[in-house]
């Protein structure tokens, strides 16, 4: 078996507010679009597996945020690398590398002049190839996606332009003997969200609807006593909230309770066990809520539209 193992020209190297995206690098638009452009379960393992790596790992890592164009233009990539024998690199037959594609498939953003342009970024990829059928995991393309030279280690001090839009797409060839992943991680300013960001998110089951309950009517209605306003946590953890979905960093706890002071900035939890969702929606009944204590792992959490930003826990 024979792996192509290519890294991303962003190496490990802190930006502060440079930018990799410039009008020279844009090419004739190309094409965009796969059937899996959308994050399945193993690409949002990809991605939660990576953050909790960048979490480790580098100095400044801001929570990622899943881009529907940067997913696009990675499930692209992915996609043209086994239908074309898994070459690896950057560079795809159009002679586009990450930097156009992410603008074809919708990146958006304009400079002053109003040329397409996008903010700093990295991609790493990993292309397999082998005379037998793989079966390459989330956990070993994210381990092996983390090699030095890699995107994923992409950061920069810049608390206003950090790096937190993602995507990632993963596509085998029909009879699996080509398998690519691809992850692009790119800068955007922090108080908006990344284009795209609703786009992408774990899908909920559908939940039976329960019977109706007739409502009894008190005698008298009691004053209810107000609740004590949550002190932030000792240790400062905070998580940012956009509306649509966010991929998080909660400390662990139970969910209730490390949340209390993001009430009406999310409308839903979901968190991997390793084998399979659960779910934590704010006032739904137990046989909708399945998590009940946060692991201090990477989380899906569904903002309201109040886009609230950074909340302090």
């Amino acid at each position: 078996m024979r792996w192509f193992l290519f890294p991303a020209i962003l190496a490990g190297v802190v930006l502060s507010g440079a930018t990799l995206f410039r009008s020279a690098d844009v090419r004739a638009a190309g094409p965009c679009g796969t059937p899996h452009d959308a994050l399945d379960p193993d690409e949002q393992q990809f991605i939660q597996l990576i953050q909790g790596w960048r979490n480790q790992h580098l100095s400044y890592s801001t929570p990622l945020q899943v881009s529907g164009p940067l997913n696009a233009a990675a499930a692209w990539f992915a996609q043209w690398q086994v239908e074309n024998g898994a070459p690896g690199g950057h560079t795809d037959g159009f002679g586009r590398t990450w930097v156009q594609r992410a603008l074809d498939c919708g990146y958006s953003g304009t400079t002053s002049g109003g040329t397409p342009y996008a903010y700093g970024s990295g991609e790493g990829i990993r292309a397999y190839a082998s005379s037998q059928t793989l079966n390459i995991s989330a956990a070993q393309a994210a381990s092996d996606i983390t090699y030095p030279g890699s995107g994923v280690y992409a950061e920069t001090s810049s608390s206003s332009l950090p790096f937190k839009c993602v995507g990632a797409g993963r596509a085998s060839s029909g009879d699996g003997k080509r398998v690519a992943w691809v992850v692009i991680i790119a800068q955007y300013p922090a108080g908006s969200p990344c284009p795209g960001a609703s786009a992408s998110a774990p899908t909920p089951s559908a939940t039976s609807t329960p019977t109706a309950t007739p409502t009894r009517t008190p005698t008298s209605t009691p004053t209810p006593t107000p609740s004590p306003t949550p002190l932030p946590r000792g240790d400062g953890a905070s998580i940012t909230l956009w509306a649509g979905w966010n991929l998080v960093m909660p400390p662990a706890g139970p969910v209730e309770g490390v949340l209390a002071r993001a009430a009406g900035c999310y409308e839903a939890v979901y968190q991997f066990d390793g084998s399979r969702w659960l779910r934590y929606i704010p006032g739904g009944p137990s046989y909708v809520n399945s998590l009940h204590v946060l692991s201090g792992g990477p989380a899906w959490v569904k903002g309201t539209a109040a886009n609230c930003g950074l909340v302090v826990l």
